[in-house]
């Protein structure tokens, strides 16, 4: 026994461990093995890693039970070598994944990369949050948001025929998103037409105005400056009718021309909040009207008030969402 606790033997286990931990997560990451898995991706790859390492760790009993103290120690010097390599390795693409993020705290825009079928609307997109008002525009029931964590490929349906499911319906075309060396998403393939309401194709994030609801299909305007539309499957994404939408963006302005001043109730003859105040934040939704808070520069809260968000159908508000640059 006393043969098994040598320090150079102990150092032996230790070293097959930790090294051989390394070795099956980038064998994990080798195969892909968390791709597409979403959450569980990064659980599926550490699985691989503690596989890996506990196999190294049993097999090291055996090794150095039937190897030489020479060759043992050898062994060490090799896997520490490994060990320190994987660990830079693995240290050097975090930083570098996480230097873009610091040098640009305001999320930088991600230019389109070329391939096959460019979209041509895409590639003169700018990230934006603003809802551009419109007398003729429609402001529907809301804004899809599909989830590209866990379907890379969102399918476009031309005519739905009604009693038919999603899997009996032949997609027309499709927006696919991979993912980079830093695991940012970049752009695979997309139809020339597309042009969201909103995007930041870094982060995955694509916003589509909802013109109506099915069971299984959903009717999204796919082109925001010509009204084109086209049917995509509602279990890709989030729908998010307008208050649900309202209360996720960051702030909210008035359209120009359509300024309100603050009323203490949601009615029209109601008294004004009379005060000064930079920014405002939705904290409740009505049908018509939201509650907000009136806010300083510095984003302290000065006071509560209600503004209309909508009249005859028309939008009375521009607004900011996470993570989306606010055009210039």
């Amino acid at each position: 026994m006393k043969k098994f606790f040598k320090p150079a033997r102990i150092a032996f286990y230790l070293l097959m461990l930790l090294t051989f931990f390394f070795v099956g997560l980038y064998y994990a990451g080798w195969i892909d093995a968390g791709k597409g898995q979403g959450l569980a991706g990064g659980a599926i790859v550490l699985g691989y890693g503690v596989l890996f390492g506990g196999i190294a760790f049993i097999a090291s009993f055996f090794i150095a039970f039937y190897s030489k103290l020479k060759l043992i120690i050898r062994f060490n010097w090799v896997l520490l070598l490994l060990l320190v390599i994987a660990y830079g390795i693995t240290h050097y693409r975090y930083l570098q994944r996480k230097k873009p993020k610091e040098a640009q705290p305001n999320f930088k825009k991600t230019p389109t990369p070329k391939t096959k079928a460019e979209p041509t609307a895409m590639l003169n997109f700018t990230d934006t949050a603003n809802y551009s008002n419109s007398e003729e525009n429609d402001i529907g029931l809301g804004f899809f948001k599909p989830n590209f964590f866990e379907h890379p490929t969102l399918y476009f349906y031309g005519n739905i025929t009604q009693g038919k499911t999603v899997l009996q319906h032949a997609p027309q075309d499709s927006l696919a998103l991979g993912r980079d060396q830093f695991g940012d998403f970049k752009l695979i393939s997309a139809p020339p037409y597309l042009w969201p309401e909103a995007m930041n194709q870094q982060f995955g994030i694509f916003y589509f105005k909802v013109i109506t609801v099915g069971r299984e299909f959903i009717e999204v305007e796919v082109n925001s400056k010509n009204g084109q539309t086209a049917s995509m499957n509602k279990n890709q994404g989030t729908l998010l009718f307008w208050p649900e939408f309202l209360l996720t963006t960051n702030t909210i302005s008035f359209v120009s021309g359509k300024e309100q001043t603050p009323k203490i109730k949601p009615l029209a003859n109601a008294s004004k909040v009379n005060i000064s105040f930079a920014n405002m934040k939705v904290i409740k939704v009505t049908q018509n009207w939201l509650k907000v808070d009136l806010q300083s520069k510095d984003n302290r809260t000065l006071a509560t008030g209600w503004i209309q968000w909508s009249d005859n159908n028309q939008i009375l508000i521009n607004y900011t969402l996470p993570n989306i640059q606010p055009s210039p």
